[in-house]
């Protein structure tokens, strides 16, 4: 099956007040975050159980550090909370998949524990995209007693379009719109992808560094 028939077959914050498709405003935690919205898990999720930080294996790509924090609706940090992300190369393939033809490999997965502070780290390369899909990346945040919640987390259009730039992203900018992602195209509108942009910075060598507060209600 051709990947785009595969999607389709699978059915397919730092920005102000949230709306969702319906333009209902969004519940905000104590301090005036907005609750993490939730997308869809997308056909590519696998528990590997894979404990570690630096995610990237061998895997070719601008070096990436995601920050997350993970509190509640009262703002305070939740330890203990497991954070587990997956994303696609900078060719758009993930692993792991019969249909990517990545059988047994591992690469771009992992989790995380959060500390008393409610944080983690992972080391990752900037992901590249396939059709379908703006660029993103995937989570599952597992605490105790709740049911995770699963999500997308999205880089600023102009930090994505300079990437592309770059030789070791072969496939130029990522020309989806969200009215053609697959999992967002419902929305009426970009608040829900704007309240998941990451908050993009650099360290002294000039590597990319990604922010985002997670707020569980």
């Amino acid at each position: 099956m051709k990947r785009a028939n595969f999607l389709a077959a699978l059915g397919l914050t730092f920005l102000g007040a949230v709306f969702s498709s319906s333009k209902k405003a969004a519940i905000l935690t104590d301090c005036g975050d907005p609750i993490t919205p939730t997308v869809p898990e997308g056909p590519y999720y696998k528990d590997e159980k894979l404990n570690r930080p630096n995610i990237a294996e061998h895997k070719e790509g601008l070096p990436v550090t995601y920050l997350f924090k993970v509190e509640d609706s009262n703002c305070k940090p939740i330890a203990g909370a497991i954070v587990d992300i997956w994303q696609c190369d900078n060719n758009g393939h993930y692993s792991d998949y019969q249909q990517e033809k990545t059988l047994g490999e591992t690469w771009l997965r992992g989790y995380q524990v959060t500390d008393k502070k409610g944080k983690v780290r992972f080391d990752a390369i900037f992901p590249g995209w396939y059709n379908g899909r703006l660029t993103h990346l995937h989570a599952k945040v597992r605490v105790e007693g709740k049911a995770p919640l699963t999500t997308n987390f999205f880089f600023p259009k102009e930090v994505e379009d300079k990437v592309y730039q770059h030789p070791l992203y072969p496939r130029g900018p990522n020309p989806v719109t969200l009215a053609q992602d697959f999992e967002l195209r419902g929305d009426k509108d970009s608040h829900r992808r704007d309240t998941l942009l990451m908050q993009i910075s650099h360290d002294e060598k000039g590597n990319m560094i990604a922010k985002y507060t997670i707020a569980i209600a």
